[in-house]
């Protein structure tokens, strides 16, 4: 199969030809300067390697000229969250979830997973899990959003439920959904150390940045065994 232009710069950033691959975007705008998923890739990059006033500009533009892309809107939200603007990056994606201005397929499904992670870092842990149960729901393969989920649910004391929600995903070998996993099965009372050691063995670096918040867990659970304790004591 012959690449085009527009597969040959996604293909070159991908590789770790992240220069090349956005020299080749910016060309194939210019070839095609009335397609917006054009822009859309080519912000995509911008934002992944952090050249966040570009891709504000290249943003900006493109929006000019296709006001209601729901692709060139996701990329406006995502470029606000990564530079952790969350009200902002919930202004520009919330519209992208429902009503006339809702994406549809598996970009509602992402809009969706970004407003979770949103309300999430504002600490707003019952709208993230909802959000999360759609992105899921919309999208059941995609495992960032059982592993939010689940993710949630701990924080939120629903310890069987994470369990319940991960356990569909366990033949995936990935090292997210392994250690997620082993915190529920820890947070519930149950052995999770076999998914735990198999999510530091597949990324360890990965496991010592999720790994405090085992201790986290841990602290949660000794303060409400303390206090069901003292109140069955009293």
């Amino acid at each position: 199969m012959n690449m085009t232009a527009h597969d040959d710069a996604i293909e070159q950033f991908n590789h770790g030809e992240q220069e090349a691959g956005i020299q080749a975007a910016v060309r194939d705008i210019d070839a095609h300067p009335h397609d917006a998923s054009r822009y859309s890739v080519l912000a995509t990059m911008l934002i992944t390697v952090r050249a966040y006033d570009q891709a504000t500009t290249l943003i900006t533009r493109a929006l000019g000229l296709f006001p209601d892309n729901p692709e060139l809107r996701y990329s406006w939200g995502l470029l606000a969250y990564t530079q952790q603007d969350l009200q902002d990056a919930l202004a520009r994606l919330l519209p992208l979830t429902s009503g006339p201005a809702a994406a549809s397929g598996s970009l509602r499904a992402d809009a969706d997973y970004m407003v979770a992670l949103c309300y999430n870092d504002l600490g707003q842990s019952a709208r993230a899990l909802a959000f999360a149960m759609t992105a899921h729901d919309l999208n059941p393969s995609a495992r960032d959003a059982v592993v939010l989920m689940a993710n949630i649910l701990l924080a939120l004391g629903e310890f069987k439920a994470a369990v319940d929600a991960l356990e569909p995903y366990l033949d995936q070998n990935d090292a997210h959904i392994d250690f997620a996993y082993g915190m529920a099965l820890t947070a519930s009372g149950r052995d999770g150390s076999a998914y735990l050691d198999a999510a530091k063995q597949a990324d360890p670096a990965a496991f010592a940045n999720q790994s405090s918040q085992i201790h986290d867990i841990a602290r949660f659970l000794k303060l409400g065994q303390t206090d069901t304790e003292d109140s069955q004591d009293a």
